[in-house]
């Protein structure tokens, strides 16, 4: 009997876009069932569609009809008609940035967990960057003790237990942040990864980082406090648009997608030293 193959270990960016499609998805059905709180229940049309669908003369219709979509909800949906409000709808847009994040969370772990045991071996002790403040306060607490480094001498899986000890310890902070994502592009050979993703996209810096930070915030202002401000916790929900959730869904898109196409061209630059 023939040897089953063993499933390929999704890359990093695979992963990353699995977990982004939902917050696309979500973008997507709020762009459908968007009708400016117009639902319609009569009319010539609703009344043509009544006869399409054979539904009887008392039957209970809302027409969600825009520039994308023709939707006819009947009776037995049992959906009333407050949940096709955009008040309502706006849920998908904050579930939309929650996905987001979430992708981004998982992103920056598999990546570094990918190709940081490159690196190691690649640079050896240089691939700690040197004299950069925001990689030295983001590991202050990195420590190896005396039966680490004697494990360590000699041992030709170095680089992977230092990668582990790396990762275990950033499972316990939160890489999903302008700081995060400077530590992982610093730990993957990118001198100023700001810098790089910013010109690798040919976009401002600072407007980069600020889209970013408001997108976190945002994301926690949904998950802790149902969307009210931190500054206002008893407050009302803030507003939310399509157009500023676009933005931030694919903000956080460009940023990881600019990011593994750095590290790929880096990580690539140390195999070849490696194997030269």
């Amino acid at each position: 009997m023939a040897a089953i193959a063993p499933l390929a270990t999704l890359s990093p960016r695979q992963t990353f876009e699995d977990n982004m499609r939902p917050a696309t998805l979500l973008l997507r059905v709020y762009r459908l069932l968007d009708s400016n709180d117009k639902v319609q229940t009569e009319g010539e049309l609703v009344t043509a569609l009544r006869g399409i669908t054979q539904a009887s003369a008392d039957e209970y219709l809302m027409l969600i009809y825009n520039e994308v979509f023709l939707g006819l909800v009947r009776e037995r949906a049992q959906l009333p008609p407050s949940t096709l409000r955009q008040a309502t709808l706006c849920h998908l847009l904050r579930q939309s940035v929650v996905a987001s994040c979430t992708a981004l969370e998982t992103y920056l772990p598999a990546l570094l967990r990918a190709n940081l045991p490159v690196m190691i071996r690649a640079r050896g002790r240089d691939f700690v960057p040197r004299g950069d403040q925001t990689f030295q306060e983001y590991f202050a607490d990195l420590q190896f003790s005396l039966d680490d480094t004697l494990r360590l001498l000699g041992d030709e899986n170095a680089p992977e237990y230092i990668s582990n000890k790396i990762l275990g310890l950033a499972n316990f902070k939160y890489l999903s942040s302008r700081r995060g994502i400077h530590v992982v592009g610093a730990l993957l050979g990118l001198v100023k990864p700001w810098d790089k993703i910013a010109g690798h996209l040919n976009r401002d810096k600072k407007e980069l980082m600020k889209t970013l930070g408001d997108t976190v915030r945002r994301r926690n202002d949904i998950v802790h406090r149902a969307d009210r401000s931190q500054s206002d916790p008893g407050g009302k929900a803030q507003d939310i648009t399509f157009a500023w959730t676009q933005q931030a869904v694919d903000t956080i898109k460009h940023i990881c997608f600019a990011l593994d196409e750095l590290v790929a061209a880096r990580v690539a630059e140390m195999e070849a030293m490696i194997t030269a």
